[in-house]
């Protein structure tokens, strides 16, 4: 086990604890912006939350995915971004908006209403749009969680725009530039299929990137990693303190501006390097579990995806006004079980389709 445990250094496996634990921490953060969980003096433990989540465990996701970033030749990176998200983006929209029309008419009794307003989550999903916007005159919903993929497959498609265009001294001006201009757009308008966003996250890829390439996380420890990410924690608290609100990626606000977008980049580093070297040193039953959630979390983040966009969970939250904290932790075990199971439906029918089947997928 040891062995095994210090080969997984480097391959992608390694960041399974912290994908397992971040899930973990992303559908907790989701569920509590239902409910206010005050706990004196002003402050509120959904906020911690919250900032938690989007200062510092969204810019870590891009960095992990960026450590497999390698340069190609654009059309083929464009080809496998869109063979990789296309599949899951359409089936997790359809039965989104499937079970949205389903719900709805269920909870409000009119079919009239629930096509009108499912067929808004839909056209969220056909447009790629990070959060509710108005196009065509019409308040169009977001496509949920799903934002990620997209801002995902949009960053490394710019990245390996970059490396084809620039030599290499010059990337992390080009990537600087992208960053800001992503930033510059979201003030403006609001692009499809998370162009603006995706231009924001390219500098995480890069420092994946730069993570693999310099062989970071092979070295005992980066003496100057913590003292920066704890700069770059004070001074993005500071910003969310004074302004009274946190960074939002999907929205494309950013409490700091541009800056905020190259201070969660250090924070997340930091984040990705203190998972992997624990993940290497720490082994349980527990961080099992965790690596075995991170291992699934592509099919975890589409049903995740579903329940929240499809679910009205606001109704279940009304019943807990009184006593929001149980009503958390009742809909976060809930939501778990309902991922839970839907995971092993999955991986039930992955394992009953056959071998040949598979294959003439993937050939295609």
């Amino acid at each position: 086990m040891k062995g095994t445990k210090t080969r997984s250094v480097n391959t992608l496996g390694m960041f399974d604890l912290f994908k397992g634990i971040g899930m973990a921490t992303v559908i907790l953060s989701h569920t509590a912006e239902g409910y206010a969980l005050n706990v004196g003096g002003g402050l509120s433990a959904t906020t911690f939350l919250i900032f938690i989540y989007r200062e510092a465990l969204m810019s870590a996701f891009y960095i992990a995915s960026g450590y497999g970033f390698r340069k190609r030749s654009v059309g083929k990176c464009v080809q496998q971004q869109l063979r990789g998200i296309l599949p899951p983006f359409l089936y997790t929209a359809l039965a989104t908006a499937g079970l949205h029309l389903v719900l709805h008419h269920h909870f409000f009794g009119s079919w009239e209403v629930a096509v009108a307003e499912s067929e808004r989550v839909l056209a969220g999903f056909l447009l790629g749009l990070p959060h509710t916007s108005d196009y065509f005159g019409l308040s169009i919903f977001s496509c949920g969680p799903m934002w990620y993929l997209l801002t995902l497959a949009v960053g490394w498609i710019i990245l390996d725009i970059l490396f084809n265009a620039f030599p290499e001294r010059y990337i992390p001006c080009a990537v600087a530039v992208t960053a800001v201009l992503g930033w510059g757009t979201c003030l403006v308008w609001e692009l499809p299929f998370c162009l603006s966003q995706g231009m924001t996250v390219v500098p995480y890829l890069y420092i994946g990137h730069i993570l693999k390439k310099r062989r970071w996380l092979e070295q005992p420890r980066l003496p100057w990693l913590f003292p920066a990410a704890a700069v770059c924690m004070a001074i993005a608290a500071a910003g969310s303190i004074l302004s009274g609100t946190t960074d939002n990626m999907s929205m494309g606000e950013w409490t700091l501006g541009p800056v905020g977008i190259f201070v969660n980049g250090v924070i997340g580093l930091w984040i990705v390097s203190l998972f992997v070297r624990l993940s290497t040193r720490v082994e349980n039953p527990v961080t099992h579990f965790l690596e075995g959630v991170g291992r699934r979390s592509l099919n975890i983040f589409c049903l995740h995806t579903v329940e929240l966009t499809a679910v009205p969970w606001y109704l279940f939250a009304a019943r807990f006004a009184a006593n929001p904290l149980v009503g958390l932790l009742a809909q976060y075990v809930l939501r778990c079980c309902i991922i839970a199971a839907g995971c092993l439906l999955l991986e039930l029918r992955k394992r009953i389709t056959p071998p040949r089947a598979q294959k003439t997928r993937l050939e295609r």
